[in-house]
């Protein structure tokens, strides 16, 4: 049996992997054979899973992004095959952010389906504490998930954006925004806050995926070839993003801003805690308080029975006016006295005047 790695060895070779290389590249770079890469890295972010099971609980997050990311086990799905295990072709990264802390709540990877939703959101209910405002994009399934998990619990609304379409298609039309409205922001259920309904932070998570962890990138050699090495990878670099990496905007980790911990870990620590995290239940739901939005002043608001949720007094409509101090009445200016007008003929002398159909004007009758 060969000799264990030592810790400084685990350490660069988690350093590589959560720099985007690919399993090849990190056996070049520290010289070790490609198995004990792949093995380390399984260990590593299996860990890194259970350790974000534990640890990342009873959470206060009041503006949560929520959104899916693409990529692929083993072959793309134009590809797969009926002889293809049922994990290979699509498989999405589900993930929840904290909009004020960055933090990632709650992540899932698999199928783009109903099943796998409800999994990610059931998940992402039993991690908070207080009653959140949620924004995801368009996918049908999240309101059915959503109903099921929060039962009214929640102001969940969805951003869709509008790309291009037709013969002007450009080959990057993802990636530029149209020329109609290219946002589209719609209330399911709640009382959504229309400048807190975006996705902005979590796409811009994904992107900072694509490149810590390269299982997830665009055409390129270091796509997974199973399931269970893509959930690992991806668990690896989500560890590393709550934990290690300090955020530009934050000036900490979304570990440190979200009183997950006292100060930004280590990669040495991160990989330490990793191989000795032990399995761990995962987190039971308990009921929501509702708590105001940071920059929003508290209202009367009563739970319903049953948990369905809140009935909450919300403002709306424009403000009354104040009231004006009455006026004196203004005196008529002097004008010249109007001649006396003729009475008019009695009714028995008035002429019959009938209405045309096929005129504007009325015609006599004799």
């Amino acid at each position: 049996m060969p000799a264990p790695l030592p810790l400084e060895m685990r350490v660069r070779i988690a350093s590589a992997l959560v720099e985007g290389n690919s399993i090849r590249a990190v056996a070049r770079m520290v010289d070790v054979d490609k198995g004990t890469v792949m093995a380390l890295a399984f260990r590593l972010g299996e860990g890194c899973i259970r350790l974000h099971c534990r640890k990342v609980r009873n959470l206060a997050a009041h503006v949560i992004q929520m959104d899916e990311m693409w990529s692929f086990v083993q072959k793309k799905q134009a590809r797969v095959t009926e002889k293809d295990a049922a994990e290979h072709g699509d498989a999405y990264l589900y993930v929840a952010l904290d909009a004020n802390t960055k933090l990632a709540i709650s992540f899932h990877v698999g199928k783009r389906d109903g099943e796998n939703t409800g999994v990610f959101i059931k998940d992402l209910r039993g991690r908070l504490t207080v009653v959140p405002h949620i924004t995801s994009d368009g996918w049908q399934p999240y309101i059915e998930a959503m109903v099921a998990s929060f039962r009214g619990s929640a102001d969940y609304a969805q951003c869709v954006k509008n790309y291009r379409g037709g013969p002007q298609r450009s080959p990057d039309h993802r990636y530029e925004p149209s020329r109609e409205v290219f946002v589209t922001k719609t209330p399911v259920f709640g009382v959504p806050n229309e400048e807190l309904m975006s996705t902005s932070y979590v796409e811009r998570f994904n992107l900072q995926t694509r490149h810590t962890v390269g299982r997830t990138r665009r055409l390129c050699l270091a796509f997974s070839k199973t399931l269970r090495g893509h959930r690992a990878a991806i668990g690896l670099g989500i560890a590393s993003y709550n934990w290690v990496r300090v955020h530009g905007t934050l000036g900490t980790t979304p570990a440190v801003a979200a009183g997950l911990a006292e100060r930004p870990w280590t990669l040495a620590e991160l990989v330490a805690a990793a191989l000795a995290e032990e399995e761990t239940a995962p987190p039971v739901a308990q009921p929501l308080k509702l708590q105001p939005r940071p920059g929003e002043a508290p209202a009367p608001a009563r739970e319903l029975p049953g948990g369905r949720g809140w009935l909450r007094l919300i403002s709306g409509g424009p403000a009354p006016s104040a009231p004006s101090a009455p006026q004196p009445p203004t005196t008529p200016a002097a004008s010249k006295p109007e001649p006396p007008r003729e009475p008019d003929p009695a009714p028995a002398q008035r002429r019959m005047v009938q209405l045309s159909l096929f005129e504007d004007s009325p015609s006599d009758s004799e």
